[in-house]
């Protein structure tokens, strides 16, 4: 018999068998619809959270990448400023993905309101590149506003800040700090708005000045501290900051938004370690639950088999047809499951888990993400497909090649 004909016939006789127990094979078929559609909307659901959070992270301040003079990241002072480059500026802003850069000069001083006192990070931004950078200004209480790029005399303090130094907008304060050249750095300033953001670490310590302010509060005369790069898409941090690198050279240190919060890094790392666990008993079930099928239906026909083992049927087609049989019911299982599992991830997708009315209540535990959507990941669809099928092949392997050993004469008088 030709190899053509074989395979017909193998996959002939498999496909009739799958449909002879129609209420067996109909509950092996859901099964594994149900074990892939709950994998993949707990991947596109995780892969959504996971997104959600690092956008709420970095989006206050952070960025997506930040470009400083070695050294900067760990000790985080004035003197390791360095020459404004605005020709490297514009080569990062045509490298694709970037959405904006914007310059930032970083100090550390000692804020006075009457007799009240209190330690702060002042940064001096570019507010009109900043709009498309970070949310901070999302956060403004009522009755504030954000500083303009050319504006002097005005900073924006963080709530708890404000709070510590007693004053409120509209109030005036004065900043004690060091210059870049070493000389004794001071200023007035009028506070155009106070902010409350979900980063408490913002709200305790940080302020907000223009960068031409802080270029002549600090005596900078042309450095900055930072470079602060956001993306329009966050997975391309990594690719995106390689290229910048490379333009960049070996006197900075460019970090992508994974190494500027390593903490989130390690919480989507444990999250992962405990859903794989959840993913592999899913995993396990559909598994065990083809092989349940296989099993019965090797069973229930051992008579068959020997008959076809006497009249001449080779045992590896015996076995080919058994597996061909799995295979066949994996494969509907498979495509039902992977059409479910989109059709629900792209529901939610569009129409995100909304706890927003809960804001108040959440954020006392420190929550600071409030929509919750699922992103589909191609990737995900694929790796589920074929781990089902593996496990299939794998687990039909052992009751296939027991159909293939049977004793024809004995299993011709099996009942």
């Amino acid at each position: 018999m030709k190899i053509a004909d074989s395979i017909k016939l193998v996959t002939g006789l498999a496909w009739r068998n799958v449909w002879r127990n129609k209420r067996r094979s109909f509950l092996t078929f859901l099964t594994i619809m149900a074990g892939c559609t709950m994998i993949l909307f707990m991947r596109s659901f995780q892969n959504g959270s996971y997104v959600q959070m690092i956008d709420d992270s970095i989006a206050p301040f952070t960025g997506h990448i930040q470009i400083h003079e070695k050294g900067f990241w760990k000790n985080s002072t004035l003197e390791y400023a360095f020459p404004d480059n605005p020709s490297l500026i514009a080569d990062i802003r045509k490298i694709p993905g970037v959405k904006e850069v914007s310059r930032r000069i970083h100090a550390g001083g000692l804020m006075i309101a009457g007799d009240s006192t209190a330690a702060a990070e002042v940064v001096g931004i570019e507010p009109s590149r900043e709009r498309n950078i970070i949310t901070i200004r999302n956060f403004l209480l009522p009755g504030g506003r954000f500083i303009e790029d050319d504006e002097r005399g005005s900073i924006v303090l963080g709530s708890v800040l404000a709070r510590n130094l007693g004053v409120k907008t509209g109030d005036k304060i004065a900043l004690v700090s060091q210059g870049f050249d070493g000389s004794v750095a001071s200023g007035e300033f009028d506070v155009a708005g106070i902010f409350r953001s979900p980063n408490v670490a913002y709200n305790t310590s940080l302020a907000l000045i223009s960068l031409k302010q802080a270029d002549e509060t600090f005596s900078m005369n042309g450095y900055i501290s930072s470079c602060v790069i956001r993306l329009f898409e966050t997975e391309y941090a990594v690719a995106v900051r390689d290229r910048i690198k490379q333009k960049a050279g070996t006197d900075f240190e460019v970090m992508s938004w994974d190494e500027l919060m390593p903490e989130i890094m390690q919480f989507i790392a444990m999250d992962r370690v405990s859903s794989h666990i959840f993913v592999f008993i899913l995993y396990m079930i559909v598994a065990f639950g083809i092989l349940n099928t296989i099993q019965m239906a090797v069973y229930e026909r051992i008579r068959e088999l020997g008959i076809m083992l006497s009249i001449g049927t080779s045992p590896r087609r015996v076995m080919s047809m058994v597996m061909t049989e799995s295979v066949f019911i994996a494969l509907v299982g498979i495509a039902a499951g992977l059409v479910s599992g989109w059709l629900l991830s792209w529901y939610f997708t569009i129409n995100p888990w909304d706890y927003s009315e809960y804001r108040d209540e959440l954020e006392i535990y420190g929550m600071t993400t409030f929509v919750y959507y699922a992103k589909i990941k191609v990737n995900d669809f694929i790796s589920c497909a074929f781990t089902v099928l593996g496990l299939t092949l794998i687990f039909t392997f052992f009751p296939a090649r027991r159909a293939a050993k049977l004793d024809p004469v004995r299993a011709i008088k099996h009942l």
